[in-house]
């Protein structure tokens, strides 16, 4: 993501992100009020873009925020169209679950529908912009097609027969409406998405509600390692709701972090816990605590901190990380088959990112080469 605008901005949206999880005293109250025009218009805006105008709306209603009556207007009248897009989002949502499940997919709600009604206090507290969904492997391509059946397009089209459910994190589809629905294999792309035991996703469910229909999603722990995960290895700068998910489930949700913990390590995945904290504890300025502390001092591998620069240096793409998981791939004859899938993937996925095969092959071995200097 961009930067949002000044120093004195962004710290007025940390503090929005925070609201909730700690009480403010009278001389912590912000007042928007205060802002001029320019500064309001350039918070409003950050706001928008880091999903915060739900937790804006009840700052304004506990009092931890004072704004205008204008001010007041347009973040009340941005709340409510946030809400109505969860409206027509959950209901795209239960009609492709219901096909799916219907078709003996045994699919799984991930990220925004599901960690607004079971992580938050109120599922009003939690904006989302698209619909997730985990499915097992060997359902990966069964899922697509209903998909494609129902007017989505895929974004990209698959590296190489087979790639998807052995080796992808998933594909992004969109509809003619302009709604989209993310189908996810695993949580990552990269190394640390073939380093999960995807198994224990579909294991450990819960479930909530939407409409009187019950839907499956990942157990606690796992949406806590998830919220992880995107923080951690998505966005340079991560959202800050993505931030505030995962301090609430840590502070308001009581997620099991020393569980979490023992979990990621058989994931090879405990810097990515640690990064997460970090930057949540870090950015929104939370009191520090065991979960932060732990974080603060970790001390990652090797192999962690190879396959993490993947997502956090200066050359981060989807080519290097998707390079770097050649580590993550177990045994010779896997390695060779993903090696060969990305360096001669087929014709449609070359049509929609690369000009020739030849310009396929220089940008993927120029990936593993990257991969490999910073290992």
């Amino acid at each position: 993501m961009t930067s949002v605008g000044s120093a004195e901005q962004i710290s007025m949206l940390d503090f929005v992100a925070g609201v909730g999880l700690r009480a403010h005293s009278e001389e912590e109250i912000r007042h928007l009020e205060q802002m001029s025009e320019a500064e309001w218009a350039e918070f409003h805006r950050g706001l928008l873009l880091e999903r915060l105008v739900p937790l804006a709306s009840y700052a304004l209603d506990n009092g931890s925020l004072t704004a205008s009556e204008l001010q007041r207007t347009e973040i009340t009248q941005d709340h409510a169209r946030a809400m109505s897009l969860a409206v027509v989002l959950e209901r795209r949502l239960l009609e492709v679950y219901s096909e799916m499940s219907l078709a003996g997919i045994d699919v799984r709600v991930l990220k925004g529908s599901a960690v607004a009604h079971l992580d938050y206090p109120d599922p009003s507290w939690r904006a989302f912009g698209d619909v997730d969904l985990l499915v097992p492997a060997d359902t990966f391509d069964a899922a697509s097609e209903i998909l494609t059946a129902a007017g989505a397009r895929r974004r990209f089209a698959e590296v190489s027969k087979g790639f998807d459910s052995r080796f992808g994190k998933g594909a992004c589809f969109s509809y003619e409406d302009g709604l989209q629905i993310d189908l996810h294999r695993t949580l990552s792309a990269g190394p640390f998405g073939l380093t999960l035991d995807l198994d224990s996703l579909f294991r450990d469910v819960e479930e909530f509600e939407i409409g009187g229909v019950m839907l499956r999603t990942i157990s606690r722990q796992h949406r806590f390692l998830h919220a992880c995960f995107h923080a951690a290895l998505g966005d340079v700068s991560p959202r800050l709701v993505a931030l505030r998910d995962i301090a609430e489930m840590l502070l308001a949700n009581q997620v099991n972090f020393r569980d979490a913990v023992v979990t990621a390590r058989a994931w090879r995945a405990e810097v990515v816990i640690a990064r997460a904290i970090s930057l949540a504890w870090q950015r929104i300025d939370l009191p520090p605590n065991d979960a932060y502390a732990w974080a603060n001092s970790y001390s990652p591998s090797g192999y962690e901190e190879r396959a993490l620069r993947a997502y956090t240096s200066e050359n981060r793409s989807y080519a290097t990380q998707v390079a770097a998981g050649v580590t993550a791939v177990p045994g010779i004859t896997g390695k060779l088959a993903y090696m060969r899938a990305l360096l001669l993937p087929s014709r449609q996925h070359i049509s929609g990112r690369d000009s020739s095969y030849w310009a396929r092959f220089r940008r993927g071995a120029a990936a593993l080469r990257e991969s490999r200097s910073s290992q």
